[in-house]
Order: C-alpha cells, then sequence, then structure tokens
C-alpha cells in the first residue's frame, strides 16, 4: 500500500509540473503575438503617414496616377 501513494505521489508532481511548464509557454507566445501585432500597428501608422504625405505633395491626378504605376511596375 505504501508503494501505490509513492507511486501516486510522483504522478501528481509531475502533473504538476507539466501545468507550470504549458502556462508558462502560453503567457510567452501571447506576449509574442502582442509584441508583433504592436509593431504591425506601427508599420501600418507610417504606411498611413508616407500616403498622405506623398498624397499632398501631388499637383494633379494623372501626376498620381502616373506615380503608381511607376511605384508598381518599377519602370
Amino acid at each position: 500500500m505504501t508503494e501505490s501513494m509513492e507511486i501516486t505521489q510522483e504522478r501528481v508532481a509531475t502533473f504538476d509540473s507539466t501545468v507550470e511548464v504549458a502556462e508558462l509557454e502560453l503567457g510567452n507566445s501571447k506576449l509574442g503575438l502582442g509584441v508583433i501585432m504592436v509593431m504591425a500597428a506601427f508599420v501600418g501608422i507610417w504606411g498611413i503617414a508616407c500616403l498622405i504625405g506623398g498624397l499632398a505633395s501631388a499637383r494633379s491626378f494623372h501626376e498620381i496616377g502616373r506615380s503608381l504605376i511607376t511605384a508598381f511596375t518599377g519602370m
């Protein structure tokens, strides 16, 4: 009977350590996802600022169209 109690205690200890590791991994993945989302937001804001700056410096719709075609084709 004492042997079965020792086995049970080992299983419980192993189960506890597995749960702690799983929670730690989940926390790290949430942190990484949060950092990626913040950086994506910064890139989006920078892109919108550049778009507004480009539209403000354009003199006509013809120039905007020509610039877009140049940007897409590289010619």
